[in-house]
């Protein structure tokens, strides 16, 4: 899925006139700690929370505030990866979304990037989930497939993050069964260790453990 799939039109911006108040009243009502400045559709600048807090008078327009020079973007075509890279290394809360023509065309939020990780890791579909802990270089899609098939369970996704510390590999994949012993018992048989398993009541949890888990991950 590319960025201008995730594009937010709710979020309001901000304009050089506009005071520092208004900024700082619009990112409350909102719940965000940035907002983008567009000028002309032009995206200009992200404004962030802590600067304006540091002005001595909330009034101050914000075409005289001082930047440093970021202005933090996406192009409309890249991957939501690349999204997730940028939320997870410049601590952002919101991400413009522009053209070759650096035209503003809204914003994504975290809450667009966790409701997409969920969509590719089959949360709304009903189903357990099962991980698996092995060294990567035991680590085989086709066989894993080849044992859920043989207890007549379909994977309906599979991600893999792997631990920064230890550099082992974690499996998650996510089934279209609740009742899982019979798969365990098979890995099991196999030398595969299964690390946890989980019931659709636990998923949403899950996922935003793994949201940031992947966001930790692809920052590396």
């Amino acid at each position: 899925m590319l960025a201008r799939d995730l594009i937010s039109t709710v979020v309001p911006v901000l304009h050089p006139l506009d005071s520092g108040a208004r900024a700082l009243r619009l990112m409350n009502e909102y719940h965000l700690t940035q907002l983008p400045m567009v000028l002309e559709n032009k995206y200009l600048a992200l404004v962030e929370e802590d600067d304006i807090m540091d002005l001595e008078d909330a009034e101050t327009h914000l075409e005289n505030m001082e930047y440093n020079g970021s202005k933090p973007a996406i192009m409309e075509n890249a991957h939501f990866y690349e999204a997730l890279k940028l939320f997870n290394d410049l601590k952002l809360s919101t991400l413009p979304v522009i053209s070759r023509e650096n035209e503003y065309l809204g914003v994504l939020t975290k809450d667009n990037l966790l409701s997409v990780l969920g969509q590719y890791n089959g949360v709304k579909e009903h189903g357990g989930i099962l991980a698996l802990d092995m060294d990567p270089r035991d680590y085989s899609l086709s066989e894993i497939a080849r044992i859920a098939e043989s207890n007549d369970i379909t994977l309906l996704s599979v991600n893999t993050i792997t631990n920064p510390v230890s550099g082992r590999l974690e499996v998650l994949l996510k089934t279209n069964r609740q009742e899982l012993q019979g798969l365990l018992a098979t890995f099991e048989r196999f030398n595969y260790a299964v690390k946890y398993t989980v019931t659709e009541e636990q998923e949403e949890d899950l996922v935003k453990k793994n949201y940031d888990l992947l966001m930790n991950y692809i920052s590396m």
